[in-house]
């Protein structure tokens, strides 16, 4: 487990809604809105007050309450600002910070303007327009890179899918770490059923052993 820093801040809460608009984070975070929840968490769009040399100002928080949280799902969170403070690359979403405030535990990542790849296909859909194929080719290219960037490290995504997938400036992040998993060596295996069912490989499916090749399914 990581040692996360413990911030001192006093965080107003609504019992509906956890944090809110104009709250303050860590003594530099403020709550600008709210951009989603899941089941592990709720998302932020926050401003950064402390922001470092050739940094955003506008940057997401993930907040997940550690108090109601199985203790694998604790590891879980963990985990994602784990990898995510060791991978750098143009195709990953960038990891900032990652620290306790009172009973939550956060992840401060990079802001992807561009929402996720699911959300900009329903845009298309609605409007009834197709996607250029050179737009395609370009998106699946970063994609790849971003990919091989991790496998290349004996790191598993294991849910590569378009809500997981962000633009910035029409270009592609990876991003959402929290069922990743960190492969010992080249001969490890994971075995772990989990992920999206419509996007698991068939090894997954069948509770088999499984290794990159999972991802690129």
């Amino acid at each position: 487990m990581p040692k996360f820093r413990q911030t001192k801040q006093a965080v107003n809460r609504s019992p509906s809604t956890g944090l809110h608009t104009d709250t303050l984070i860590a003594q530099r975070y403020v709550i600008q809105k709210k951009l989603g929840s899941g089941s592990f968490g709720t998302v932020f769009l926050v401003l950064d007050k402390k922001v470092g040399k050739e940094e955003e100002e506008l940057k997401v928080l993930k907040e997940i309450s550690v108090g109601n949280l199985k203790p694998n799902e604790t590891v879980q969170a963990s985990t994602e600002a784990q990898l995510l403070s060791k991978l750098d690359h143009p195709s990953i979403v960038k990891f900032y910070s990652s620290f306790l405030e009172q009973d939550s535990f956060c992840i401060v990542t990079e802001y992807c303007e561009g929402k996720d790849l699911e959300c900009k296909i329903e845009e298309y859909k609605k409007a009834g327009q197709l996607f250029p194929e050179i737009q395609i080719i370009d998106w699946f290219l970063q994609l790849l890179l971003g990919v091989h960037y991790i496998h290349n490290r004996n790191v598993l995504h294991r849910d590569l899918k378009t809500k997981n997938i962000f633009l910035k400036n029409s270009l592609i992040k990876i991003g959402d770490f929290g069922v990743s998993r960190l492969l010992m060596g080249s001969c490890d295996l994971a075995t772990t059923f989990t992920g999206t069912p419509y996007y698991m490989s068939p090894e997954v499916l069948r509770h088999q052993g499984y290794d990159s090749k999972a991802d690129i399914w």
